[in-house]
């Protein structure tokens, strides 16, 4: 016979409601939140699943927050240097009339004073700031203007410099893009001519002054001018005349005497080198044939300037504006490629972007609908569970009830 306590049916009663109670309580927890996983412990495989799942989620939107810092900077510098290459064709254009001969001291000081103003232009766009206050082209020292102008007008560039100089955001964990340039490297690390030789023009003292100019100076055997020392050496073109008044040129240290021709564009060879010249030189002028050197901006419209506004008064001195509108022209066009390389690398950066924030995009909407699967609420089946939980606990309920009404007390 087994014997059953009051106690003991009592307390299955109550021990049955408070099942049913708990059940009915994390049900209406999970319609409420809409999701599955409470607690660890209501699915550990889902649990950790879902924890890496958030994980990759949060390390992906970190990456695109990176990607949301770069590309404004990188599309407004983008934009600053489409603006510096405009205006370099204005002065192009600018230098190209100054050079007719048509035109007066008068009006190619006109001229010098509009390629100052653009002088002036480009340095406002130098200390440019983005729309968090820092500067554009100051590299890692964004905080301080990169540009600065002493009483001559001279200007010269105090940002960052060296490794390290540029901000770099990761994209990816295993990649990293530069998020601007420096102000060294767009206005001041320009090469001149074609980046490889350039020469300059010794006029000598003795009267009357010749009118010798350069034409131009370029690489045409580049395997010689690769070859030993050719690329860094510099050579010197000296000039005189020959027992019957002929002009002659000899490059010192490598060739003879050759006859030199002021009516017509003479073609000068040697070490891999051409260089053109034409006008009649002084036999004490030499050309000096040597390797480009870095040149800034600013120092190139200056120079440009500075020769408009000595006019024309002689034939030597037209030729030495002449002298200063090929190099210059040379120096700008350098300038442009050099500039139109650095936007060409902005481009490829913005691709980057683009293509890094479709793709971050689309994994998280995998990563989320992954986690979706793993861990959100099936409330069809929850409110099912939740109706049933609900009659069992009122089914336990009334158990109770009737359980509790049971005593022998009753029939005596």
């Amino acid at each position: 016979m087994i014997r059953i306590s009051t106690l003991h049916t009592f307390q299955s009663g109550v021990d049955a409601m408070q099942r049913a109670q708990v059940a009915l309580n994390k049900t209406n927890l999970q319609l409420s939140s809409g999701r599955r996983i409470l607690t660890p412990s209501d699915d550990p495989s889902g649990a950790t699943q879902a924890s890496q799942l958030r994980s990759a989620i949060d390390s992906t939107q970190q990456y695109q927050r990176n990607l949301d810092l770069a590309q404004p900077r990188l599309r407004q510098q983008e934009s600053a240097i489409a603006s510096i290459t405009d205006q370099l064709q204005r002065v192009r254009e600018l230098m190209i009339y100054g050079n007719n001969e048509t035109q007066t001291n008068e009006t190619r000081g006109f001229m010098a004073n509009e390629i100052r103003d653009i002088r002036d232009s480009l340095f406002e766009i130098a200390n440019t700031k983005d729309p968090n206050g820092e500067y554009l082209f100051g590299g890692t020292r964004s905080l301080v203007a990169p540009f600065v102008m002493d009483a001559d007008g001279v200007v010269t560039y105090v940002g960052a410099q060296g490794d390290g100089a540029v901000r770099e955001v990761a994209v990816t964990p295993t990649r990293k893009i530069a998020i601007g340039d420096t102000g060294a490297k767009v206005f001041m690390d320009m090469k001149e001519n074609d980046g490889r030789v350039s020469a300059d023009i010794q006029r000598g003292p003795d009267l009357p002054l010749g009118t010798l100019v350069i034409e131009r100076t370029e690489v045409s055997q580049p395997d010689e001018f690769y070859s030993g020392n050719n690329a860094a050496a510099q050579f010197e073109i000296q000039f005189q005349r020959d027992a019957d008044g002929q002009l002659q040129y000899q490059v010192a240290g490598l060739t003879d005497w050759n006859d030199y021709h002021p009516e017509q564009t003479n073609r000068i060879e040697f070490a891999g080198r051409s260089v053109y010249l034409s006008g009649e030189p002084n036999v004490a002028d030499t050309v000096i044939s040597r390797p480009a050197r870095a040149v800034d901006l600013f120092t190139t419209l200056d120079t440009v300037a500075t020769a408009l506004e000595r006019g024309t008064g002689s034939a030597s001195s037209r030729a030495n504006l002449i002298n200063a509108f090929n190099k210059g022209i040379a120096d700008l066009d350098a300038a442009t490629g050099h500039l139109n390389d650095i936007r060409a690398s902005i481009g490829m950066r913005l691709q980057v972007v683009d293509n890094q924030t479709d793709f971050n995009q689309e994994r998280i909407l995998d990563l989320r609908t992954t986690l979706s699967a793993i861990e959100d609420l099936d409330y069809a089946e929850a409110i099912s569970d939740f109706k049933f939980q609900q009659v069992a606990l009122q089914a336990s309920q009334q158990a109770y009830v009737q359980v509790n009404r049971l005593s022998l007390f009753n029939f005596l």
